[in-house]
């Protein structure tokens, strides 16, 4: 039976291929590598399991909290530009600049798009350590299944 091609993309792609820094460190693994079960193991995989979903759970929280740190930074970094646009005169009308032209300005800002940036990375390592929970958690029913049917047969 040939394998399907979802099954080979899961195998070439470098999609599941994972690499999250976080502070000093950086953790790089490949999950399809990871979720794999091993029936002639599975002993070792029952002890195993409980260590690598709290490590990716852990990491998670820990990515999570990283990601709403920065989405709070670029909303700082967002109100502090239009402030400082505001409070600026326009040459053309000797006034104020209107709300408008202060929030295009602020958005368009170089330190507002780095903020944003930043925001979205953050918040693409939370969400690919968050499926790779749920992938662990599917791993473990997986595991308790293939347990089940060794001690019947």
């Amino acid at each position: 039976m040939s394998k399907s091609q979802l099954i080979k993309y899961a195998w070439n792609s470098k999609i599941m291929d994972v690499s999250i820094v976080y502070g000093p460190e950086k953790f790089k693994f490949n999950l399809n590598s990871e979720i794999i079960v091993d029936e002639n193991r599975i002993n070792e995989e029952i002890k195993e399991q409980p260590s690598a979903y709290a490590f990716l759970g852990m990491l998670h929280i820990k990515l999570e909290r990283t990601m709403n740190d920065k989405k709070k930074e670029m909303e700082k970094t967002w109100a502090a530009l239009y402030i400082k646009f505001k409070k600026e005169i326009n040459e053309q009308t000797g006034r104020p600049n209107s709300d408008d032209l202060s929030k295009e300005k602020a958005t368009n800002s170089t330190r507002y798009q780095t903020a944003v940036d930043t925001y979205h990375e953050a918040k693409q390592n939370a969400g690919t350590i968050g499926h790779c929970v749920k992938s662990f958690e599917q791993r473990y029913s997986l595991i308790q299944t293939l347990s089940a049917n060794i001690r019947k047969g």
